[in-house]
């Protein structure tokens, strides 16, 4: 850190290098008052990078008004001025005293008029040519009077005109005190400098453009991204007043000057997304960038969370049912979404169980944080374990460079969906049930506690109570996770749902005004479906592209891996025949629903086992048809 010290005469110059020499202070000096010392001042900024200046009276007012680092003035203390109007007394009892304007009001004229029995006459200056204009006139005037300033330049001229003039010199503790203060103030100053110095770096790697101003309104910030989308160098606009700076794309940006956020603003061919915020006085912020930059940069989030499989794709608007049984579980779930407890989903597989657990999770408070999934009975013991909870750098043989932070860290302020649960080895639940207990988790090979705030979200298509009596499951980890529980209900307990998932699966695969084939229609409602939709969504998709090769659906449906007519006409296997009269699907259906009713003698229990419906649908389907 240097300072600089503007000295007005020489013995000023004496004063300070025996002042720099006594504290061991090293300090730049030039000499040189008002214009000469400005100029002095910016040499020694440009050569010597001096953090302060130190300079007296007038030349200190005027540095402060043209630099931009710290300036320490010198002022004259009444003992000085005393002293030199003790000593030009001696001399003339008329007493002409020349000071600067900005020094107005400092001195009380008249008790040193008094004190001292003298005639006081006060003339004030600007510059240099005001002080020789005074002592020009002065001398014209004829009149001896002593002339008293405070400036070291009325020396020099007044020994041209052979006038009498005495400078009030400065002492040495007002130099030691001016020299403390510069210190803390470049010490302040550089601290400043640094911190700005880090903002104009951060602000110039922003993304979008920013424009700042000052309090009057001067342009204070103007970052690359600005530069490059404006076409104008920033050094152009620095300390230009904003709204009157002449640019049709900035005059457009600045508007009114009042506040917008997100506007998007054309520029012929060009759109931005602006932001201008207002502050204190003058002052405005703004920022911008081109809207393809923004959706770009929002694809490429997308994009990489969904690869990450940090991105909930799935609302329950994408769930497609008809069915009251699933009018009741997407409601209860619903409701679950307002809460943070942990949910236990269970359904067999096929059943959308994910997709349940990216709605409950995008319905959620949380739907702004990730989405972290992944199956327990995909990866081997070892694996899973430093997936889940994460690593540090040589934890094992293998390990990545410098650790790895596990998916409980990166599902922090988010939901962890734990597919698979019932998979999980014995021993990592242990391990999982204290990071749900303490909300905390330690990477392997780690000593670090890191503290986690996320949902947890698990569902399996295991009997967990069953696993639990042999030993597979913990039952504290059970009763931890089966906080609240979501039930999906398989196929063929909700049948009524069957077509509106055909026709979406019909439409996904490009089949619009898709003819069903008689067989298809007789035996779908009638088949257990074990797959679930998965299953309904494979058969849909082999229909329609098989079906455009071959016209015999029974054949089709007899190729299916499982053989879905096999297993339906095994179903269909009752007392008694029944013949169907070819008609809509509804009709059909209740023709079937009749002849059970009389053969099992309404043994609802044995009907719908036959038919594969629950009770409570196949009661709603009777009731329908008054045959109860």
């Amino acid at each position: 850190m240097k300072l600089g010290v503007i000295s007005p005469y020489p013995e000023f110059t004496n004063l300070v290098r025996e002042i720099s020499i006594d504290m061991d202070v090293p300090l730049i000096v030039k000499e040189g008052a008002l214009q000469r010392g400005l100029a002095a001042a910016n040499l020694m900024i440009e050569k010597e990078n001096v953090s302060a200046i130190i300079a007296r009276g007038a030349t200190a007012d005027l540095l402060e008004s043209k630099l931009k680092i710290p300036i320490i003035k010198i002022t004259v203390n009444n003992f000085d001025l005393l002293k030199t109007f003790q000593t030009a007394k001696q001399i003339s009892s008329e007493i002409v005293f020349i000071d600067h304007y900005e020094n107005y009001s400092m001195y009380d004229i008249a008790f040193i008029e008094k004190l001292y029995s003298v005639n006081i006459v006060l003339k004030r200056y600007q510059d240099e040519q005001e002080i020789a204009d005074i002592m020009q006139q002065l001398k014209q005037q004829g009149k001896q009077k002593v002339i008293v300033g405070t400036a070291h330049c009325m020396e020099r001229t007044a020994k041209k005109l052979d006038l009498s003039c005495f400078v009030i010199k400065s002492t040495k503790e007002v130099m030691i005190e001016a020299l403390h203060r510069a210190f803390e103030t470049a010490r302040l100053y550089e601290r400043e400098k640094l911190r700005q110095n880090h903002l104009q770096t951060i602000i110039s790697h922003a993304f979008d453009g920013v424009i700042a101003t000052d309090i009057q309104g001067n342009i204070s910030v103007f970052n690359n991204v600005a530069s490059e989308l404006l076409d104008v160098k920033s050094h152009e606009l620095i300390g230009r007043e904003l709204k009157k700076v002449h640019h049709p794309k900035l005059k457009k940006l600045y508007g009114d000057g009042s506040e917008v956020r997100k506007k998007i603003s054309s520029f012929g061919n060009q759109r931005y997304v602006v932001n201008r915020i207002p502050l204190e006085g003058e002052s405005i912020v703004i920022t911008f960038q081109e809207t393809n930059k923004v959706i770009e940069q929002d694809s490429q989030l997308r994009r990489n969370l969904h690869n990450r499989r940090f991105y909930a794709k799935y609302t329950f608007s994408d769930i497609l049912y008809k069915s009251a049984e699933m009018e009741q579980v997407i409601e209860l779930s619903r409701f679950y979404s307002k809460t943070d407890k942990s949910v236990l989903i269970t359904g067999e597989s096929g059943t959308g169980k994910e997709l349940f657990a990216q709605s409950i999770h995008n319905e959620s408070n949380r739907n702004k944080g990730p989405f972290v999934a992944i199956n327990c009975a995909a990866l081997p013991k070892d694996l899973l374990e430093s997936e889940l909870f994460g690593y540090e750098d040589g934890a094992f043989t293998g390990a990545k460079k410098g650790g790895k932070p596990g998916l409980f860290e990166m599902a922090h302020e988010g939901t962890l969906f734990l597919d698979e649960i019932g998979e999980l080895p014995i021993d990592l639940q242990a391990r999982l049930l204290r990071v749900l207990q303490e909300r905390e988790v330690m990477r392997i090979g780690g000593e670090k506690i890191i503290p986690i705030n996320v949902r947890i979200i698990s569902a399996t298509n295991k009997d967990l109570k069953a696993s639990i009596k042999d030993n597979n499951f913990r039952e504290d980890l059970y009763f931890r996770l089966n906080i609240l529980r979501v039930i999906i209900p398989p196929l063929r307990e909700r049948k009524d749902d069957i077509f509106v998932l055909v026709n979406h699966f019909l439409q996904k695969n490009g089949e619009v005004n898709y003819l069903y084939d008689e067989d298809f229609l007789m035996f779908i409602k009638s088949y257990d479906w074990p797959g679930n939709v998965r299953e309904l969504e494979n058969v849909i998709e082999r229909m329609t592209t098989v079906g455009k090769v071959s016209n015999d659906m029974k054949k089709i449906l007899l190729d299916h891996p499982i053989g879905i007519l096999n297993q339906t006409e095994k179903s269909l296997q009752v007392k008694g025949s029944i013949e169907l009269t070819l008609g809509t699907l509804e009709e059909m259906e209740n023709q079937i629903i009749y002849h059970f009713q009389k053969s099992y003698q309404g043994n609802k229990q044995e009907m719908a086992e036959k038919l594969g419906l629950s009770r409570t649908t196949l009661w709603k389907k009777i009731k329908k048809l008054d045959i109860l």
